[in-house]
């Protein structure tokens, strides 16, 4: 086994509120293709801005920065929101995305038996307890993004 690697990073959450209610409508195909197009969005925007997409699951995607790039980390997220609010609009759906974000130390590598990348410590934790209802960015986040 290969000792995970630790360091800050920059970590967010993207979640699609009202999801299962867009889809109640919808067939399961129109489903797969508005996640779809989902996963391209953020497959094509994370990286762009130096982050790794961790996982997708569902309506709900994890990604990361390194630490040193938070500027960045705010700015894809932002642009996240702008480009999945379009594709609200042509699936005739009111959903929204949800973004949070948090910067901790982590520790990361590939687990599992299939050897995928994952990041896992504390700062995760924190990051998926904070609450829907709350800012989007917590403090550590937003005193590191404003500097």
């Amino acid at each position: 086994m290969k000792t995970p690697t630790e360091s800050v990073m920059v970590l967010a959450v993207a979640d699609i509120a009202g999801f299962a209610r867009a889809c109640r409508g919808k067939s399961d195909a129109e489903t797969f293709a508005m996640l779809d197009r989902f996963y391209r969005l953020v497959g094509k925007t994370v990286p762009k801005a130096g982050g790794t997409v961790v996982k997708l699951m569902g309506d709900c995607a994890f990604v990361v920065f390194p630490g040193n790039k938070a500027r960045e980390a705010v700015g894809a997220l932002q642009d996240l929101k702008a480009g999945a609010g379009d594709m609200w609009a042509a699936f005739g759906s009111a959903c929204r995305l949800r973004v949070h974000a948090h910067i901790g130390r982590v520790a990361s590598g590939r687990i599992g038996p299939d050897r995928r990348f994952d990041v896992v410590g504390k700062s995760v934790n924190e990051l998926f307890m904070m609450p829907w209802d709350g800012p989007e960015w917590s403090e550590a986040m937003r005193k590191v993004a404003e500097e």
